[in-house]
């Protein structure tokens, strides 16, 4: 376990628990969460279960940011892909298949506009530019669109594939 560091002030955070970041919250007392000792207020929780980062350490701007991205424009397109008049699942499991599936064509997408790896685009680790290109990326787009750019991405390597068993 490689303690994250802080972006703002560069600085590994230290592993703490929830009791710490929300004395008035008991029920998130367990919660295992890396703080910034130097930038008081920055912090960033763990995978549930695990002493992994969920990304960088964030004071209160950044962590909004990165929650109002997520909850306003990445989840959304990921989401609601089942309903998107492209498919007809059969059930709960087929329309948790076309969201998984949807959610990585939805950060693809993403870091293919913004010039990042797919490693790199996760909004965890994001600064607060970095929040806002993202929201102007996806500002309008729908996942029809972005289904249709994974599409488009998929075609040449196909007919790639197609040539070579033709010859």
């Amino acid at each position: 376990m490689t303690a994250p560091i802080c972006p703002t002030c560069q600085t590994p955070a230290r592993l703490t628990g929830g009791a710490e970041i929300y004395p008035h919250r008991s029920d998130l007392a367990a919660l295992r969460i890396w703080k910034c000792d130097v930038c008081p207020s920055a912090y960033v929780g763990c995978h549930p279960g695990t002493e992994d980062a969920l990304g960088t350490p964030a004071g209160p701007e950044l962590r909004k940011a990165r929650m109002t991205l997520h909850h306003s424009r990445i989840d959304p397109l990921w989401k609601k892909a089942d309903q998107c008049g492209a498919y007809q699942p059969e059930d709960a499991r087929a329309r948790k298949q076309i969201q998984r599936a949807a959610r990585v064509r939805v950060y693809a997408y993403l870091a293919d506009r913004m010039g990042l790896t797919t490693d790199e685009t996760h909004t965890g680790m994001f600064s607060i530019e970095q929040c806002r290109e993202a929201w102007r990326v996806l500002t309008g787009v729908t996942y029809p669109q972005i289904r249709a750019w994974a599409h488009q991405r998929q075609a040449p390597k196909t007919a790639d594939l197609n040539k070579g068993r033709a010859a």
